[in-house]
């Protein structure tokens, strides 16, 4: 049994990296259960998704008790970080995205909150846009953060299926980039693993 948190904003693929997710669960004949929360309605806009996966009665995850915090955006990881149990893990995409409201109101972004609040968890940073950038398709980052995700050995999945969801969630056009950047997720944490050693 595995509870996430997919936090970002809208036009980054959240949601789909969600359903790719609980696709993958369900060709193993898995219980998957998704909730989804949506800000305002534009691209921007606040996201966030719940999925459970195994014998769990409700989508919603309650609490201090994800397993894991998918953060594609600094702010919105760590306006759900209280979701996250104590060991729980944050997997950051170091990305910022000025909320409208702070754009309004001439606010700077949160450094020192996002600082502080991430030194509680353990982080692992994944550079996804960078990654994509350099595969030429800015829109393969949310496939980076899959790999990073499936190398946590947290979520119990077959890469197997992991694939086959994305597969069947992609134009086939897209198929061999975003097979470069699941590799290229999946080198992620075991590099920051060596580094801490």
């Amino acid at each position: 049994m595995v509870s996430i948190v997919f936090a970002g904003v809208g036009g980054q693929g959240v949601i789909t990296v969600a359903m790719i997710i609980g696709k993958a669960a369900v060709m193993e004949e898995r219980n998957a259960l998704m909730t989804e929360l949506h800000g305002m309605a534009q691209r921007g806009g606040r996201i966030s998704v719940d999925v459970r996966i195994g014998d769990y009665r409700s989508a919603i995850i309650p609490i201090r008790s994800a397993d894991l915090l998918v953060g594609f955006e600094e702010l919105e990881a760590v306006r759900n970080l209280g979701k996250l149990r104590k060991d729980g893990i944050v997997i950051l995409n170091r990305r910022r995205v000025h909320p409208v409201s702070m754009t309004i109101r001439k606010m700077d972004y949160p450094d020192d909150l996002i600082r502080e609040q991430l030194e509680k968890f353990q982080v692992i940073d994944v550079d996804a846009d960078g990654i994509a950038f350099k595969l030429g398709n800015k829109r393969v980052a949310n496939t980076v953060m899959i790999g990073a995700l499936h190398s946590t050995g947290v979520l119990g999945l077959r890469e197997e299926s992991i694939i086959r969801a994305i597969q069947g969630s992609l134009p086939d056009k897209l198929w061999e980039v975003n097979m470069k950047a699941l590799e290229e997720g999946k080198k992620i944490v075991p590099l920051q693993a060596a580094r801490t050693k």
